[in-house]
């Protein structure tokens, strides 16, 4: 899958787990390897062309990606923007494999690590379809959490509170966000 699609996946999961950035950063995690078990596009790096082909797209889904990262970060609602970052950084991170290898020469994960995340690839030339329908249904999902939290703040339903309040009786009780 695109490095776009995981990134915008990891902004709807971190809004799912609002002050709780460890747990979406492995769901972030898991959610890669869900989303790379899906038919989706690649192509050959072993025939004539094959790796300049990869190298294109990887190149412009790698700044769409970036750009993707500051949106989602900018819009994210405050108290959801460390663990959106944190879902994101799980998202992406098993993808860091092809720079790296690329740059450096080697893969900077475990053999065991290489072997699930290659092992549950499902890529194929056809598989752009599912790419595009892919990003367009979790950038609409995107937008959709960042204008209904925008919404919510707006109307004051959101507050910035204190997180101990007292009660009439004098006693210190914690509160919740709404």
């Amino acid at each position: 899958m695109f490095v776009t699609n995981h990134v915008l996946a990891g902004a709807v999961i971190g809004q799912r787990f609002p002050g709780r950035p460890v747990t979406a950063f492995v769901v972030g995690m898991g959610s890669h390897l869900a989303m790379d078990a899906v038919p989706h596009w690649g192509c050959d790096v072993t025939v004539d062309g094959g790796w300049e082909q990869f190298l294109r797209a990887a190149r412009r889904d790698g700044l769409v990606g970036l750009a993707a990262c500051g949106g989602v970060f900018l819009a994210a609602d405050r108290r959801c923007r460390v663990a959106t970052v944190a879902a994101v950084a799980g998202a992406v991170l098993l993808d860091l494999d092809k720079p790296v290898e690329h740059f450096f020469g080697r893969n900077p994960f475990p053999e065991l690590v290489q072997w699930v995340h290659g092992g549950i690839q499902r890529e194929s030339p056809g598989g752009m379809p599912v790419e595009v329908a892919t990003g367009a249904l979790l950038a609409l999902v995107d937008a959709v959490l960042a204008g209904r939290g925008r919404r919510r703040a707006a109307r004051g339903r959101i507050r910035h509170e204190p997180a101990i309040q007292c009660s009439s009786a004098g006693q210190s009780r914690a509160t919740l966000p709404s």
